[in-house]
């Protein structure tokens, strides 16, 4: 669903101006621009006895403030950097879609509560990140854009089962289906493996590595930023996905809708991509659940050209 902020722009009623949804047609709910033009949204909710207003929160991105609008007590979520108008255009669609089903008595703190879920979000904590870590985070989400646009598999669930950016569990996880995915320059036939976890699953599970080759000097490449912005759209097309979750997991690896630009120097180009199943016993990987209790932190590489006969033409009966 698109927001229509341009109709906003070009009215000339008195601030605030305020737009119901459509498809998320709620009373409660509005949209709009305030005085100073910035992006608001604006949540009626009814007065109770044990209402306890607001305390008022003012971030680098964000403020949160409860105030009277139209004479009927209000959340308003104002944006503060105009940089983030896409993201807090997810920001709303997703509070308003888990909060239209919320019961009146329970509404506020729902609303409230899932704001707090977003703070983190737009004001992550900065990070510096290298060539090597861009390069991997890129694989992830090349991963991610394939399940999207491959698996029957819902988006919402798609992306619950992207852990690699909270460091546990593997990369991927869907269902018993268990994805590590990792990034190799072109001429380098290693792969890095960081622990004994990694290549580790339990009965019942099926792990598969996925091996993302990048050509070393990029000729057509493409920037983090543009795969970022070309999967948030793919996400935008469903109703309903959960558009937290996507921007969650990218805070956790370091980037987010106000920093992505910063790396737009950075070209990387695909040059292929390789799966493996990792399932039988022959395959050469140190596993946690096979190795001693005394055995700890082991990182080693895996040469391409001896894992060649547990190569996979492709992951589509996989996922």
């Amino acid at each position: 669903m698109k927001l229509n902020w341009d109709i906003l722009y070009n009215d000339s009623s008195t601030f605030p101006r305020l737009l119901q949804f459509g498809e998320f047609a709620d009373d409660r709910f509005r949209y709009g621009i305030n005085d100073q033009i910035q992006h608001c949204l604006y949540f009626h909710f009814p007065v109770a006895n044990n209402n306890w207003p607001v305390e008022p929160i003012k971030m680098a991105n964000l403020s949160f403030e409860e105030s009277l609008v139209s004479g009927k007590p209000t959340l308003i979520l104002t944006l503060l950097n105009d940089n983030l108008k896409n993201q807090f255009s997810d920001l709303i669609l997703s509070i308003v879609s888990q909060t239209k089903v919320v019961d009146d008595k329970s509404a506020k703190s729902q609303f409230i509560a899932l704001c707090n879920e977003w703070f983190e979000m737009f004001d992550p904590s900065p990070m510096q990140l290298s060539r090597f870590e861009l390069q991997g985070i890129f694989a992830e989400l090349i991963f991610l854009q394939h399940l999207l646009d491959r698996s029957d598999v819902k988006f919402n669930s798609v992306l619950e089962s992207w852990k690699g950016p909270f460091g546990k569990g593997h990369d991927f996880e869907l269902g018993e289906q268990l994805f590590e995915i990792k990034s190799i320059t072109e001429g380098v036939p290693l792969v890095n493996i960081s622990s004994e976890f990694q290549l580790d699953y339990l009965n019942g599970q099926k792990l598969y590595l996925v091996v993302c080759q990048f050509f070393s000097k990029p000729i057509e490449g493409t920037t983090i930023s543009f795969l970022i912005n070309e999967i948030a759209d793919i996400l935008r097309s469903q109703t309903g996905t959960r558009m937290n979750l996507f921007w969650t997991a990218l805070g956790k690896t370091g980037l987010s809708g106000n920093n992505i630009h910063e790396f737009d120097n950075q070209l990387f180009q695909l040059q292929g991509k390789l799966y493996y199943s990792c399932n039988s016993i022959d395959f050469p990987s140190l596993r946690r659940s096979l190795l001693p209790d005394a055995i700890r932190n082991i990182k080693y590489e895996i040469a391409l050209s001896g894992i060649e006969q547990f190569k996979l033409t492709d992951l589509t009966s996989f996922i």
